[in-house]
């Protein structure tokens, strides 16, 4: 039993990382102020790191246009999205712990707090990317004018409206993995509660 116990652990913290890849990162609504027009897109970290190493068909976008500068435009949220790539950072090692420590050790408190922590850490990445999602959403950040620069940006930054931008499913699937970690190791410290404690022998007297 306690082997499958760590099997298990070993499993759904690995799961982790094919959500965080696979399933949906972000979620772009977008709307124009001259036409009832919308448009809305999501897109996976897999496909954003295809594009950005030249294995997608937007990757020559990325080429043409230079090197990348991180906007200006974007000072007023850096330290929240700073912080939010931190807590996304941690919330992985968190998973990885689980995945080493469940192969070497039985031992069930650190398998229980890492899954806790990894479990914060998303919860607060994402409260710290929707702080600073709203911030564009509201036209306080023009996200179109701070990466398409000259007067084309200006025209189109002018019209596009950001309606809605958030993390698209995978943090969903991170909190249901770590949740899961913490409910079957919670189960087993039921599981031992209940169980009688074996009296230790006497020793025999001489």
């Amino acid at each position: 039993m306690k082997y499958v116990y760590r099997i298990v652990n070993a499993l759904l913290a690995a799961a982790i990382f094919p959500a965080v890849l696979f399933l949906d990162f972000l979620l772009v609504r977008a709307s124009t102020s001259l036409a009832d027009v919308g448009l809305e897109e999501t897109i996976t970290l897999k496909r954003i790191i295809d594009i950005f190493t030249g294995h997608d068909t937007l990757s020559s976008l990325i080429q043409s246009s230079g090197d990348f500068s991180w906007p200006e435009a974007f000072a007023p949220i850096n330290s929240r999205l700073i912080a939010c790539v931190v807590f996304f950072a941690l919330a992985l090692i968190a998973a990885l712990f689980i995945i080493f420590w469940s192969i070497f050790s039985n031992k069930r408190i650190p398998v229980l707090s890492a899954s806790i922590a990894g479990l914060v850490s998303v919860i607060v990445m994402n409260a710290c990317f929707n702080s600073a999602a709203r911030e564009i959403m509201s036209g306080t950040i023009n996200i179109v004018q701070a990466f398409a620069t000259g007067w084309i940006g200006s025209i189109v930054g002018s019209i596009v409206n950001i309606d809605t931008l958030v993390f698209g499913g995978f943090q969903n699937g991170m909190i249901i993995l770590f949740v899961c970690l913490i409910i079957w190791t919670g189960a087993f410290y039921l599981v031992e509660l209940g169980e009688p404690k074996e009296e230790k022998p006497e020793p025999k007297k001489k």
